[in-house]
């Protein structure tokens, strides 16, 4: 006896492999580990970026404040500078010099402190060196 509607054999594999039904869904499954990706790089670069703004002014506003004489040491500013970038980079490396007249200081701030995701941390256990330089003013 036939049923109809009923699909047996051959006909019923052909129904599955020709069934569109779901196919987004399935392309969409396979390409969000891609665009997430890409947003997490998107993010931990402009984490970065950010970051190295923000210590750039930090660097230039204490290299000002030596050059004014409103800080007299080299050991002054980096305690500055350090106690400044605690919430940004806690591991932070400040170096500050003074040849001449003019006033070097720069920061090293590993990626683990500065990036949203560590996605960039696992390409690179690199880190971001920012440096100013300031000239002594009144010598």
């Amino acid at each position: 006896m036939k049923i109809p509607g009923l699909k047996t054999g051959r006909a019923r594999l052909r129904a599955v492999v020709d069934d569109t039904h779901g196919a987004a869904t399935i392309e969409a499954v396979i390409w969000l580990p891609v665009f997430f990706f890409i947003f997490a790089l998107i993010a931990d670069t402009s984490m970065i970026f950010g970051s190295e703004s923000q210590v750039l002014r930090v660097i230039q506003d204490a290299n000002r404040n030596l050059s004014t004489g409103y800080s007299t040491t080299t050991a002054q500013i980096s305690v500055e500078i350090k106690s400044r970038l605690s919430s940004i980079s806690p591991n932070a490396v400040v170096t500050s010099t003074v040849v001449g007249n003019l006033i070097t200081t720069s920061v090293v701030m590993p990626l683990t402190d500065i990036t949203a995701t560590g996605l960039v941390y696992a390409f690179t256990s690199g880190s971001v060196t920012v440096s100013a330089q300031h000239v002594m003013e009144g010598v």
